[in-house]
């Protein structure tokens, strides 16, 4: 066993303003917070503590232990939604090196992707995703879990993976795609919870100068 699991209704803090749903021993939550760290520490294994009640997706650390907030299934939520507040679930697991890992799922009624028709090459270009339930738009970053693909001319990540034959590079910390030739097109989709949208983007040429 490599990890252990802490789950709880209350969690030790709530990431809201009102503070209304945090245990309201606040020693017993710092009591909370003390042992996981220390069993971390002493121990060599990783903590995890998984709470609800607030209404709210979150994850934080404290002293190096993750905490998750479950946000609601089956009710309205606590805050705006790019804050966490939609519906859903978290699915947890474990990876191959025995870490618990977690993904945010939304509830998805629609998806769709905005981005310009045209990116001019070397200059960054806004795309983004939304998330509709019912009549809320829940933007796609985090705590909401995402996979984004792309044609294989566009490399999708960090720069560190650029290379000479990579059409277009984008980063979906940043929503900038940047593109690296001055002709044809790419494709970028977004899953969400089984759900893909796409959006098609032409690679064109640098934008000239003002005179």
């Amino acid at each position: 066993m490599k990890s252990v699991v802490v789950l709880h209704h209350h969690p030790p803090r709530d990431p809201t303003p009102a503070k209304a749903s945090q245990l309201g021993d606040r020693k017993e939550a710092a009591m909370l917070e003390e042992w996981l760290a220390d069993f971390e520490r002493r121990s060599g294994k990783s903590a995890l503590f998984v709470g609800a009640h607030v209404g709210t997706f979150h994850a934080d650390r404290v002293d190096g232990v993750p905490y998750v907030i479950n946000g609601n299934s089956g009710k309205g939520p606590s805050s705006a939604p790019h804050l966490g507040g939609f519906t859903g679930w978290t699915h947890f697991g474990v990876d191959g090196r025995g870490e618990v890992v977690a993904e945010t799922q939304a509830h998805v009624d629609s998806l769709a992707v905005s981005a310009p028709a045209t990116a001019p090459r070397g200059t960054p270009i806004d795309v983004a995703a939304v998330v509709t339930q019912g009549g809320r738009q829940v933007p796609v970053a985090p705590p909401v879990s995402a996979d984004w693909t792309a044609s294989p001319s566009v490399h999708i990540g960090s720069a560190l993976g650029l290379r000479p034959w990579h059409a277009a590079w984008f980063d979906p910390s940043t929503g900038k795609l940047v593109a690296l030739r001055s002709s044809g097109s790419v494709v970028l989709s977004v899953t969400v919870n089984g759900v893909t949208a796409h959006a098609t983007v032409t690679l064109a040429a640098p934008r000239k100068a003002a005179a």
